[in-house]
């Protein structure tokens, strides 16, 4: 962008990473920056106060004080210039740094990873972060910004970071925080908001996320690698099957939960792995005794009903499929599993045989009669 570009920033939870211990303890810390034009700086001022008479008799725009109808109604007033939202989504469980226990250390070192993605974009900006901390946390997280992300220089002079008051200072904070709050209540999996994906749907067009630990996903950008037509039936079949019965009366309130949430996490990095206590946090909002046994069990019923939910060889976690590979894997995992438990079968049935060779287990048992066909064709095809 050769325009000067105004970035807002906040956060939605805190940098304490025990989530067990404290009862309340968000799973995500989420940094969220808003971007938006200088060309557009005056009118997005003049909206924000409008948003503000209007919703909040003056007040500044908290995300923690609106209700879903409010929150979805400053969404479309927000949408009336031109931003755009994006956003680190932080998973603090999975998170093994000791370094990173300690706030200043953790402050510092997720907002240089965030920030370095925009210094890199834009030649000219303002940064502006909310207050957050006695002042001699803030002055350290500045000085270390300055030395460790960017400096001013001869030729890239007008480049600013601040830490602001969201009240009087710079109130646009206040935009950050709003928007914050929204991707929070869709992503942070502790707090996950009954109305996720009415809000998801609103900001989509605008949203730009990443996860923290890194996956396959595409930093501040939606995913656009080309794939072939094949592979993008694959998703789109898929997807339907999911939306086909969510449709019908048929699904369970847990199993709505469920594919609601990877359906969202689909159309936000279709090539990212919901794991399983991801999961179970989610499931919890509508059965508290959710469980990693609980999870298996209602994928498989799933499964069942036709209901295409893979988990990849090599990895950890449940998606719904995007790619041929997908499938592929899936398969592959099942096949790893399916030929040393026939190859042992077989085993077994042969050390019998020798001893006595009128019993075979697999003959005598009309049940049992298809394992030996599926090792005669193991055998005979080589399949190990």
């Amino acid at each position: 962008m050769k325009n000067k570009a105004y970035i807002y920033f906040d956060e939605f939870g805190n940098a304490f990473l025990d989530t067990e211990s404290k009862l309340g303890t968000p799973s995500h810390f989420i940094y969220t920056a808003v971007v938006i034009d200088e060309k557009d700086i005056e009118k997005a001022k003049d909206l924000r106060q409008s948003i503000s008479n209007q919703f909040r008799q003056g007040s500044p725009i908290k995300s923690s004080k609106l209700n879903i109808e409010k929150r979805l109604k400053i969404i479309s007033e927000f949408k009336k210039i031109d931003f755009g939202v994006f956003s680190l989504v932080i998973d603090k469980r999975k998170i093994d740094n000791k370094n990173l226990e300690d706030k200043t250390v953790f402050y510092k070192f997720f907002q240089r990873i965030f920030l370095t993605q925009f210094v890199e974009r834009y030649e000219s900006f303002e940064i502006y972060f909310d207050k957050i901390g006695e002042e001699k946390f803030r002055e350290s997280l500045r000085n270390y910004i300055g030395k460790r992300v960017f400096q001013p220089t001869l030729f890239q002079p007008d480049r600013v970071y601040k830490i602001a008051d969201d009240k009087y200072e710079e109130p646009l904070i206040q935009m950050a925080d709003f928007f914050s709050g929204c991707v929070g209540k869709i992503y942070c999996s502790s707090h996950k908001d009954k109305n996720a994906n009415e809000i998801f749907n609103e900001i989509n067009d605008r949203l730009f996320v990443d996860f923290y630990p890194y996956e396959t996903s595409n930093y501040l950008g939606k995913y656009n690698k080309d794939i072939d037509i094949s592979d993008k039936n694959v998703g789109k079949l898929c997807v339907k099957i999911v939306l086909d019965y969510l449709q019908s009366d048929k699904a369970t309130i847990e199993e709505t939960e469920l594919l609601k949430h990877l359906l969202l996490i689909y159309k936000t990095d279709p090539y990212r792995l919901s794991e399983s206590y991801e999961l179970v946090n989610v499931l919890t909002r509508v059965n508290k005794k959710s469980s990693i046994e609980n999870l298996r069990e209602l994928i498989s019923s799933l499964r069942y009903k036709g209901i295409i939910i893979v988990s990849i060889e090599g990895k950890y976690g449940y998606k719904i499929p995007n790619k041929k590979n997908d499938l592929i894997g899936f398969y592959n995992r099942y096949l790893k599993s399916i030929i040393p438990m026939l190859t042992k079968m077989s085993i077994a049935n042969n050390q019998i045989r020798k001893e006595y060779f009128d019993i075979d287990i697999f003959k005598e048992n009309e049940n049992l009669d298809l394992i030996q066909k599926f090792i005669n064709i193991m055998e005979f095809s080589k399949i190990e």
